[in-house]
């Protein structure tokens, strides 16, 4: 193994910079600028060679070149990278667009590390624009040699690094054109339209305006739903000649899906788990394919979001939007911010192929929540929700017949602290799709938020019946059977899902919940604290309440100051902090942080019931309650 999580990071990342460097590599001092550019220079030499040496021992100990700079031994250990870089060195364009699996470690971060940070983004873009540069030659190419269906292939793959060129768009539409499918020209320049309008709110050039013009006159528009041929599913990653070996994903919802999120190991036993199609891939020498078995690794959606209800293929025609839509909602997608943009990225393209793809705006919408609720970096929340909003709405307004959309759209509303009109829109999901386990689960949350227990627990049996084996509508009932004050039941029902690995978030939540009842703080924090590592920032905020309720003030202080520091680099995490203030006994401090979460759409109403004994007595809590609605019942 290469070591524990934080330096295991580090390991890979210095991995990963050296293979990238290629056989020049580089030198000691220009890796102690990029890891420890504030340490001293012995402190950075002896950080750098505790990396090297950990490397030796786990891999190999000739992995690394011997000298300095720092280099990987070829003849022990290859990249990926190294061979994009070696085809892109010696113009092999079809072998540089094969080698390319998509961005350079996407999802990869480096805690401390600003300056590693930078370098990742510079080469991320430098090995995107490379890629791109090799499609629009291979593009150009077919053009000149009047290979017109190659050429069209290869646009479209250009097309796909940049939906918004308008220099890709005409060289798709004339490739269309030269193939003799002016009908897809004319399609495709009507979907470009959409998205720069969307994108960059202007209109198409008049390059692109011309070019449909020539194509009408050219033949008589035929219906592009009869020629299902007509538009290819872009390019999938392709198993290489030294691909590492594929790790095992024990996840019954990754099993039904027909793209799942691809985790790779390295020979020496690591799982990089690194969401989407991300590119890192080493492989050791001389290791014969049957030598190691890869572990596994469980996965399960966030306890958060909720997996899609179905998958709506019937909404398209278009087998590559289809394709898109399936491999975005992989409930693995989830459990990412990442993932979550990455899945955002690939519906937006499927949006550009079919633009009524109703469903893909529902996943659209879907992502823009997840995202909302992650270390959002690029917008608040609010603006979040209000992208979130468009996608829904226009979704609906596409297939107002399709129970998903009015769930997301639920969710959206929800997130704005608009019940009502969630409640109206998972009624019309029910409505629509009554044996739909998922739309009573999250019924029944509502229920328990808006203060109407027995309604909560009536949905949350129906769910239930629907799915008996379903873990997250056993954990539901779970949560409604304990806002009836029904604890020993809901206790039950968690012991159920104790051996679910890893452990479903919300079930510890919840018996967490029911042992605070009877003050028995040990026991509280002891549920939190097996998943308090995959509980984000919201399952530190709960842990910290107990700590601080048990009277283990001081950890819990601990964990405020993080989610205080988190809470300066984002717009989006005051109820955490109002959580720990509440359960420290600062009432002033919580309310002010409370009612920070109402402007910037971080309040979690599934978890007031943690904060609002402390705080419901005081007239700045009527306030509070006022402004979202909250029922007297409820508090």
């Amino acid at each position: 193994m290469l070591g524990k999580h934080r330096s295991q990071h580090r390991r890979l990342a210095l991995l990963a910079v050296v293979a990238a460097a290629g056989d020049e590599g580089l030198s000691r001092d220009q890796l102690h600028v990029l890891f420890w550019p504030e340490a001293s220079q012995a402190k950075a030499r002896h950080s750098l060679e505790q990396l090297v040496y950990a490397l030796r021992d786990s891999i190999d100990a000739e992995v690394f070149a011997r000298g300095d700079p720092v280099r990987l031994n070829p003849s022990v250990i290859t990249s990926d990278v190294a061979d994009f870089r070696t085809a892109d060195e010696r113009d092999d364009l079809e072998r540089v667009v094969a080698t390319y699996r998509g961005n350079f470690l996407e999802g990869f971060h480096l805690h401390n590390a600003p300056e590693f940070e930078r370098w990742l983004e510079a080469e991320r873009a430098g090995l995107a624009r490379s890629y791109a540069s090799a499609l629009e030659r291979l593009a150009k190419k077919a053009d000149a040699t009047r290979e017109h269906v190659t050429a069209v292939h290869w646009w479209r793959r250009t097309v796909a690094t940049d939906p918004v060129s308008s220099t890709n768009a005409t060289g798709l539409m004339r490739a269309l054109m030269n193939s003799g499918d002016n009908a897809a020209a004319i399609q495709y320049a009507a979907q470009y339209e959409a998205i720069v309008a969307r994108e960059i709110g202007t209109s198409v050039g008049p390059e692109v305006s011309s070019l449909v013009a020539e194509a009408r006159a050219n033949a008589e528009v035929e219906p592009l739903s009869s020629r299902p041929g007509l538009i290819e599913p872009p390019p999938s990653p392709q198993a290489g000649t030294r691909l590492a070996r594929a790790a095992a994903i024990q996840s019954p919802a990754s099993s039904r899906l027909a793209a799942p999120i691809r985790y790779f190991w390295m020979t020496l036993g690591l799982v990089i788990t690194v969401a989407g199609a991300a590119w890192l891939r080493f492989e050791r020498r001389g290791t014969p394919a049957t030598s190691a078995s890869p572990r596994s690794i469980a996965v399960r959606p966030s306890a958060f979001e909720h997996e899609p209800s179905s998958i709506q293929r019937a909404s398209t025609n278009s087998i590559a939007a289809y394709e898109l839509y399936l491999h975005a909602m992989d409930p693995i997608r989830m459990r990412s911010d990442s993932g979550a943009r990455t899945a955002l990225k690939e519906l937006q393209q499927a949006i550009a192929l079919d633009p009524n793809y109703a469903a893909a705006y529902s996943g659209v919408a879907r992502m823009h929540v997840r995202i909302g609720i992650g270390d959002d970096s690029e917008m608040s929340r609010a603006s979040r929700l209000a992208l979130a909003e468009q996608a829904a709405l226009h979704g609906v307004a596409l297939d107002d017949l399709s129970g998903e959309s009015h769930a997301v759209l639920a969710l959206v509303r929800r997130g704005n602290y608009d019940m009502r009109a969630a409640e109206r829109e998972l009624d019309r999901a029910v409505e629509l799709e009554p044996s739909n386990p998922r739309f009573h689960e999250l019924l029944a949350l509502l229920k328990v938020m808006t203060g109407d227990p027995a309604s909560a627990l009536i949905e949350a049996r129906r769910a239930v019946a629907l799915d008996p084996l379903s873990p997250t509508a056993a954990a539901e009932l779970a949560n409604a059977l304990l806002a009836n004050g029904q604890c020993d039941q809901a206790l039950a029902h968690v012991a159920k899902l104790d051996a679910l690995k890893p452990p479903l978030n919300r079930v510890g939540s919840i018996a967490a919940q029911c042992y605070a009842r009877s003050q028995n703080w040990p026991a509280a924090i002891e549920q939190l604290e097996r998943v308090s590592a995959n509980g984000g920032p919201r399952g530190q905020a709960l842990l910290a309440y107990m700590l601080a309720r048990g009277g283990r003030t001081a950890e819990a202080e601990r964990i405020l100051a993080n989610l205080l520091e988190r809470s300066r680099r984002l717009n989006g995490a005051s109820f955490d902090v109002a959580i720990v203030y509440s359960g420290l006994g600062n009432s002033d401090s919580a309310l002010t942080w409370l009612t920070k979460s109402i402007d910037d759409r971080s309040l979690g109403f599934e978890w007031m019931p943690w904060i609002v004994q402390e705080l419901e007595r005081t007239p700045r809590f009527d306030r509070v309650a006022r402004r979202v609605g909250l029922a007297p019942s409820r508090r």
